[in-house]
């Protein structure tokens, strides 16, 4: 297979991946700003390790909302290959309100159970206690966030990216000033801490929400997606979508609650010297800002082999799958290459325990070893399978692997009380066999599917 060298591949290519990487970064700078502000409130970790951990059942609500936009994407790009804007409408305005009743459901028990929801991922009273306060608050934001994030989402697979950026750079700025104001005090505002976060994050959650309805249903002309579409509904395009993102939201949801299994398991190690949440949220955050390429490549791939498909290119479609893969093998080697150099740099803001940044040292080079593999994965399972319609299998590799090994073989490794990098480095050994595994797949044409219908007949 040939790598393909037409310039306006890459045109299109990074016409998708730069907006949805810059939007990355936004998104991980306002995370580094919660965490240094919160961090300089309290020089103990507490608040950042609450914080953290409070943040999981959001967490999980943003895959799920993800999964969603995802499953829609594969019909949308291939749908975007056939020219039928009819068609991806009604998929986006399905997808935008079950994501809404998602966010609703999702908020209501944060909001009425936020210690039962924090003893989950804590058997540490300072850090329940802490969280609650925080979910009780950021609670609100979640139907707001979902309906905002999933639209957003879905539109990748038409190709519409830069609203994305505005979007989250104005939630970035806003997040940041209130986050200066209410967690100190500035301005003769009372002094909040984490509290005074939650409430900036929910403002800030709104701003997005409000920016993103405005441009998507008053202002895009690509699309033409307006309100009176959010009645729409298709029973064939129902279908469709149930049968193409149901197995991505439970890839999605399954990862993010292996991703919580791991806080859970670092939250109740108890024989560390340093903190293993605080040093897990530190390098988890390195890897996020470091690898925003990879997962733009990766729901940039989606789309382009998608679109290929959609437009009946077969032999396309292989050539593109194909430089992909290279793509992300290089761009696996360059991620690891950033975070040993963001290492000391991002150590150096953090005012914590010794202990806790000697941890955070090896943790952070484990995340970086392992970000190799997560590349090759990614373009692999979020972009070209997933673009191409072979969800079911991404779903059973990452059922088998996450589930079946990385989470037993870190639970064992904490039983025998052994090194918390050995135990983060296990925890992520799913990713080296999903690589391995996702390259075996490609190799051959069973990947391949075309998810479209003709002669819908769907009024414009």
């Amino acid at each position: 297979m040939k790598l393909i060298k037409d310039k306006n591949f890459y045109k299109m290519l990074f016409a998708i991946c730069i907006p949805i990487a810059l939007q990355n970064v936004i998104t991980q700078a306002t995370s580094i700003a919660d965490t240094l502000m919160l961090g300089a409130a309290d020089s103990s970790g507490a608040l950042l390790s609450a914080s953290s951990l409070a943040n999981n059942p959001f967490f999980i609500l943003s895959l799920v909302c993800f999964g969603l936009a995802s499953g829609s994407a594969i019909l949308s790009a291939q749908y975007w290959g056939k020219n039928d804007l009819p068609a991806i409408r009604t998929i986006i305005s399905m997808v935008v309100k079950l994501g809404a009743a998602i966010g609703l459901i999702f908020g209501l028990i944060v909001i009425i159970f936020p210690e039962q929801v924090m003893r989950i991922f804590s058997n540490n009273e300072i850090f329940i206690n802490a969280g609650a306060q925080y979910l009780k608050i950021i609670g609100f934001a979640y139907a707001f966030f979902a309906f905002g994030n999933t639209l957003l989402c879905a539109l990748r697979g038409v190709e519409i990216v830069k609203i994305s950026v505005v979007v989250n750079l104005s939630g970035l700025v806003t997040n940041i000033f209130l986050n200066w104001v209410l967690i100190f005090g500035n301005l003769g505002a009372p002094a909040m801490g984490i509290k005074g976060a939650a409430v900036a994050t929910l403002i800030a959650r709104l701003v997005e929400f409000t920016v993103t309805v405005v441009y998507v249903f008053g202002i895009d002309k690509k699309l033409g997606l307006r309100l009176r579409h959010l009645l729409r509904f298709n029973k064939l395009l129902a279908h469709d979508l149930v049968k193409y993102s149901t197995p991505v939201v439970i890839n999605e949801v399954m990862w993010s609650l292996a991703i919580s299994m791991q806080a859970v398991i670092l939250g109740h190690i108890e024989y560390s010297s340093g903190d293993p949440v605080a040093s897990n949220t530190i390098a988890a955050m390195i890897y996020q800002l470091a690898s925003v390429v990879i997962f733009g490549v990766a729901n940039a791939a989606a789309v382009v082999v998608g679109k290929a498909i959609g437009e009946k290119q077969e032999q396309q479609a292989l050539e593109r799958a194909h430089t992909l893969k290279l793509m992300s093998l290089l761009l696996g080697v360059l991620t690891f290459g950033i975070i040993l150099l963001l290492r000391p740099l991002i150590l150096g803001l953090y005012d914590l325990p010794e202990q806790t940044i000697a941890l955070t040292h090896d943790m952070i080079f484990v995340t970086a070893v392992t970000s190799i593999f997560v590349s090759i994965a990614s373009v692999s399972i979020v972009g070209i399978l997933r673009g191409a319609g072979d969800t079911r299998f991404c779903l059973i590799i990452e059922l088998v692997l996450l589930w079946g090994v990385a989470i037993p073989a870190a639970l064992i490794a904490v039983y025998f009380r052994l090194p918390v990098p050995l135990v983060l480095a296990l925890m992520k050994s799913d990713e080296l066999l999903k690589a391995v595994v996702c390259l075996i797949r490609l190799h051959g044409k069973k990947w391949l599917n075309s998810v479209t219908r003709d002669k819908l007949n769907i009024a414009q």
